[in-house]
C-alpha cells in the first residue's frame, strides 16, 4: 500500500449529498403535489388490495363455519377503510415533512 491509499479524509464521492430514496427511486426530490398523490395512491393502492384479501377471508370463513353471513359491509368498514387510511396517514406524515425540509432548507 502506497501512503497515498492512506489517507485520512473520506473519498470525494462520499461528501455528496444524497438524495432520500426507497427501493432505489428517488423520493426527496418531490414536490408538494407529487408527495401528495404518492401518498394517497398508495392508500388507494392498500385499500383495494386490502379490500380484495377481506372478501376473500369473509367467503372462506362463510364456507368454513356453514353460515350465511355474507355480508361484504364488513370487510370494508372494519378490515380495507381503516388499513387504507392508516397507510395513506403513514405515507403522508413521511414524505410531507420530507418536502418541507428539502423547501425550506433551501433545496431545489
Amino acid at each position: 500500500m502506497s501512503a497515498q491509499n492512506l489517507s485520512t479524509e473520506p473519498p470525494s464521492h462520499a461528501q455528496e449529498p444524497t438524495d432520500t430514496t426507497i427501493f432505489r427511486i428517488p423520493i426527496g426530490k418531490l414536490g408538494l403535489i407529487g408527495s401528495l398523490l404518492i401518498g394517497g395512491a398508495s392508500g388507494f393502492i392498500v385499500f383495494f388490495v386490502t379490500f380484495f384479501l377481506a372478501i376473500i377471508g369473509v367467503c372462506i370463513y362463510d364456507a368454513a363455519t356453514g353460515t350465511s353471513m355474507l355480508n361484504l359491509n364488513i370487510s370494508y368498514l372494519y378490515i380495507a377503510a381503516p388499513v387504507g387510511i392508516v397507510t395513506m396517514v403513514v405515507s403522508l406524515t413521511y414524505l410531507l415533512p420530507l418536502w418541507a425540509r428539502r423547501k425550506f432548507a433551501g433545496g431545489h
